[in-house]
């Protein structure tokens, strides 16, 4: 039995199909917007974080050595070194380079060439110290200015570190150390 005001059960369905429509496309739109606002928030986020990093990177106006660690500032080495000019002989697997050494110390050098070798490059190389000379050693390159453009670069080379060297050109290396103190 049907009470007063109220509609029979077809009528009372009609009357909801407006509002059932309603509902429907509000939550279309509302799924339709939280695409948008997701989408545009994270073409917000890439933009934020792709100018953060042009920027950081511009800061730099050339790349990085190749090699050399992040504390460019803080001083890692554990021995003395002392200027030299001394020429250097390379021997490599292609063939023969010249190039001077600027300067050294017990486990390393640092030698000016033109074209530095790749990292970890183990070579054989002669340097011709004070009196002419000559004494040989087994190096490895460590580090490299080969990436700095030329204008930024005072000497061009590479650093090398001592694997096997002659005890005799050891206390050689250590008085030339001593002398420079």
């Amino acid at each position: 039995m049907r009470k007063r005001g109220q509609l029979p059960f077809s009528q009372a369905q009609e009357t909801n199909r407006p509002l059932q429509w309603v509902v429907a496309v509000y939550s279309k739109t509302i799924l339709i917007y939280g695409v948008i606002v997701v989408f545009l928030g994270s073409a917000l986020l890439f933009m934020v974080y792709y100018f953060w990093k042009v920027r950081n990177d511009a800061e730099r106006d050339y790349p990085a050595s190749t090699g050399l660690p992040r504390n460019v500032e803080k001083e890692s080495r554990t021995h003395a070194r002392a200027d030299v000019r001394w020429q250097v002989s390379m021997e490599t697997p292609d063939g023969t380079i010249l190039a001077d050494a600027k300067n050294i110390s017990l486990s390393g050098a640092f030698i000016c060439c033109e074209k530095p070798l790749p990292l970890g490059e183990v070579f054989r190389l002669t340097m011709t110290g004070p009196d002419n000379e000559p004494f040989t050693a087994t190096a490895k390159v460590v580090w490299s200015n080969v990436n700095v453009p030329e204008e930024r670069v005072i000497n061009r080379g590479m650093g090398v570190r001592f694997i096997k060297m002659s005890d005799r050109h050891l206390r050689l290396v250590r008085q030339i150390l001593e002398e420079t103190d």
